[in-house]
């Protein structure tokens, strides 16, 4: 018979060793304390210990202030955006064109805003007719801002230069108001009316009425508006949105002059009514 190696001997022992020593160590190893190992403890951060937390309705006997927490909205901070409701051409029954814009800027926070407002219209023979605003825009509820500021007439005649008070926000229905008044040098008051509202027919196609009426405390010959109730509009616009973004629009609006404003554009030769096709697009970035 053949020798064996010696080492090879020596490997076995250790095996046949390490087999029976098995479930002693094994047995040894599940009755560790842990706890000596630093396992048993998290360590200490000041946080308080779970569960002790007051509930979410501020019951419990301690409110979360009192742990450093403090419920705030992410509102703060300053933002901005374009917006044109209205820009785009119209045609009225007398085949006259005109291009009309209608569109904001604002910057701020939900709080307190600048806005600067400006629409009105350009007619292709020359004439025009519009207005620049700036506010200071202040929220007074969730869905009303008080809005303070000036506005200056442009266009045809001569300008005018107004201080403004008004009121902008959101009835039941979500119906859009804007409600603002003005006064100016020698005594002019002044006070518009803007509501609308956008009817989804489909997510992307939406139908949008927009109502608009201008009253003025006193005659103003050089500019062809009369005291009373001058002028009042109604628009109707159906546009497509490719995305929230851009949407392109079409419609129909209707203008009606009344009172002493009638007469004045009678005498200029002008109807006291108009009608027109419109289209254009509303963007906003």
């Amino acid at each position: 018979m053949k020798p064996k190696n010696p080492r090879h001997a020596l490997l076995g022992a250790c095996a046949i060793a390490m087999t029976l020593a098995g479930p002693v160590s094994w047995a040894q190893s599940a009755g560790m304390d842990h706890g000596s190992m630093g396992h048993g403890t998290a360590p200490a951060t000041g946080a308080p210990p779970v569960g002790s937390l007051p509930a979410s309705d501020g019951a419990g006997e301690r409110g979360y202030d009192s742990y450093g927490i403090h419920p705030h909205m992410m509102d703060n901070a300053p933002t901005w955006q374009v917006l044109f409701d209205k820009f785009g051409a119209a045609r009225n029954r007398d085949g006259q064109n005109a291009l009309e814009w209608d569109g904001r800027y604002w910057f701020g926070t939900a709080a307190n805003r600048l806005v600067v407002k400006s629409e009105g219209e350009r007619e292709s023979g020359g004439g025009s007719d519009g207005k620049v605003e700036a506010f200071w825009s202040h929220a007074v509820s969730p869905f009303w801002d008080l809005q303070l500021g000036a506005r200056r007439d442009i266009g045809t005649g001569p300008k005018r230069n107004w201080a403004a008070i008004g009121i902008e926000g959101v009835l039941p229905y979500n119906i859009e108001l804007e409600t603002t008044a003005y006064a100016g040098p020698s005594g002019r008051t002044a006070l518009a009316l803007k509501a609308e509202y956008d009817l989804l027919l489909t997510q992307r196609l939406i139908f949008t009425p927009e109502l608009e009426a201008s009253l003025y405390g006193k005659d103003d010959p050089a500019r062809g508006i009369g005291s009373g109730l001058s002028q009042g509009a109604l628009s109707l616009r159906l546009r497509y949105e490719v995305t929230r973004e851009f949407a392109p629009y079409v419609g129909v609006s209707f203008e009606r002059k009344f009172g002493q404003t009638a007469r004045y554009a009678a005498d200029a030769g002008e109807g006291r009514s108009q009608a027109a096709i419109i289209a254009g697009v509303r963007f906003w970035f």
